[in-house]
Parts: C-alpha cells; structure tokens; sequence
C-alpha cells in the first residue's frame, strides 16, 4: 500500500513538473511557436508507444517518457530570443536552469539535457556526443512534420521571398523542386527509429509522388 501511495505522489509532482515545463514553453515561444512544439510533443507520445509495441525482444532500453515529452516542450526555448543558430546548446542550458529551479531529479535533468543537444543529430552522422534513446525519438518527432507537402509549400514560398523580381520559368522551378526532392529522401533516411520511418513512408511516398509528376509536366519555360 506504502509504495503504491510513492508511486502516486512521484506521478503526480511529474505531471505538476510537465504542466509547469508546458507553461514555460509556452510563455517563452508564444502561440505560434509553442503550437508547432505541442505537435512535436504529440509526435513523440506516439513514437514512444509504437517502439514500445514493436521493439525487438533483445532491446531492452527503456524510454524516460518525462524526460522525452520534457525536452520535446522546451528543445526550442532560445529560439524566439537567440535565433537557431546554435539553438540545441542555448535551449540545453536553458532548459537545464529551469529544471533546477523546480528541484526536478538529477537524472531527469540529465536526460532532458541529453536529448536536446542531441535532437539535431541524425543515426547517420557522427558526432562527438552519444545518441540518446531520448534523443533519438525527437529527432524523429521533430522531423515528420517536414516530409509532407505542406513543407513543399513552405520551400517554395522561401524560393519567392528570394526571387521577387525575376521570372520563374518551368526549368527553373523543376530544378528547385528536383532540389526539393534530393533534401526530402535525405531528410527520410535519417530518421532515427523504424516506428519513425513507418509513420512518415506514406506521406512521404505521396509527397515525391507529387513532385514527380510536377516536375515531369514542368518541360516547357515559359515564364510563371
């Protein structure tokens, strides 16, 4: 009876700490901002639950779902007042900060702190500091919502801002668009974790389909 009255008050000061993290993300990235982190926050609950049914049975690594839906709220906090560049290792040490103010545990301050700086970091490429499970999965959440077409519409709105005064002629935006499509298989083999890549293949399928057959009508120049 004791311990289950622990594990009840342990769950309940997490929930107070998530809510408390939520409100600071919020406060710092406003709506815009922390609309777009409350997706990625969604995306690593259901990363988290589709590894937790398909992982094999010899890997035994068990996600810190505090932690992952901790750094998921706040991976982006110094970005509405630094920038991106650089933006894992400011949100890191903000985040950190933060944490410490709440009295969070050590250990969760720790996987918290793991999981941004490495939320940028690919299987794929090398780097200096290991992947955490923690970071793995938002690296994975973090990046779904770019392999649909919405994110088409967004490089292609980029391309305009860029090119206000000059005529885009077919050649030139099947070009862009090839471009488009070389960054989006990139973006699709880097993903982490297979749940990762099986949420993201039919969107991403449908989406180079699209880009398939717009470029392959793009073959005239005439201006647009």
């Amino acid at each position: 009876m004791l311990l289950e009255e622990e594990k009840q008050m342990e769950t309940e000061v997490a929930e107070k700490l998530v809510h408390a993290v939520a409100q600071y993300a919020e406060k710092m990235l406003g709506s815009e901002g922390f609309r777009y982190v409350s997706i990625v926050v969604a995306n690593c609950k259901m990363l988290a639950l589709q590894r937790e049914t398909q992982h094999e049975e010899d890997d035994t690594s068990v996600v810190d779902m505090d932690a992952l839906i901790i750094a998921a709220y706040l991976h982006d906090i110094s970005t509405a007042s630094q920038g991106f560049q650089q933006h894992h290792l400011a949100s890191a040490q903000m985040a950190v900060e933060f944490l410490q103010t709440h009295h969070a545990p050590p250990e969760l301050i720790t996987n918290v702190e793991q999981a941004i700086l490495t939320h940028m970091t690919s299987r794929n490429a090398e780097s200096a500091t290991p992947l955490s499970l923690e970071g793995r999965i938002l690296y994975d959440a973090d990046k779904l919502g770019r392999l649909s077409g919405l994110a088409v519409v967004t490089s292609l709105i980029e391309f305009g801002a860029h090119y206000t005064n000059r005529a885009v002629t077919g050649d030139m935006l099947a070009a862009m668009l090839r471009h488009i499509e070389e960054r989006f298989i990139d973006l699709y083999q880097s993903l982490n974790t297979e749940p990762a890549r099986d949420m993201a293949r039919e969107k991403f399928s449908s989406t180079l389909a699209f880009l398939d057959g717009v470029i392959e009508h793009l073959s005239d120049a005439t201006p647009i």
